[in-house]
């Protein structure tokens, strides 16, 4: 299925679940590795993300993350710290504050982006881009599913 094997051929699944499962942990694995090699996390990446399209309150990081409050606010809190993220308070409700992208953050989004961006042509060099850009659509439909 992807580069380092295939699905457990001694099981032979074709549990949706357990597809899904596994292709999720090796193709995260596959990008934390890249991600890695320029001091990066799969979560630090996802959060430079969000907040690329403007600044971001807690509660909206937690929910575009998909991750617990106090996971989210250790990560804010690292990428407050390397420089990467600020945060000021919310104009409209000074209990809130907004994590924004810092200049350096943007580089580093840059780099991390350059390195997901080779390890998806891995991917489909080895798929075949069609097939990836038909597995991503599917994929988006069901991400956009309620239920």
């Amino acid at each position: 299925m992807f580069p380092g094997g295939g699905v457990d051929a001694a099981r032979g699944t074709d549990d949706l679940v357990e597809l899904l499962t596994v292709t999720q942990r090796r193709v995260a694995g596959g990008v934390a590795a890249a991600l890695a090699e320029d001091g990066g996390t799969l979560d630090g990446y996802r959060l430079l993300r969000a907040l690329a399209g403007g600044g971001r309150t807690m509660g909206e990081l937690v929910a575009a993350l998909h991750l617990p409050a106090p996971s989210c606010t250790r990560l804010v809190d690292a990428a407050v710290d390397q420089a990467l993220a600020y945060r000021l308070p919310h104009a409209g409700d000074g209990r809130k504050v907004v994590v924004h992208l810092s200049d350096p953050g943007r580089d580093r989004l840059a780099r991390w982006e350059a390195l997901v961006a080779a390890h998806e042509a891995a991917l489909a060099a080895t798929l075949g881009a069609d097939r990836v850009a038909a597995l991503r659509h599917a994929l988006a439909e069901l991400a956009d599913t309620d239920g």
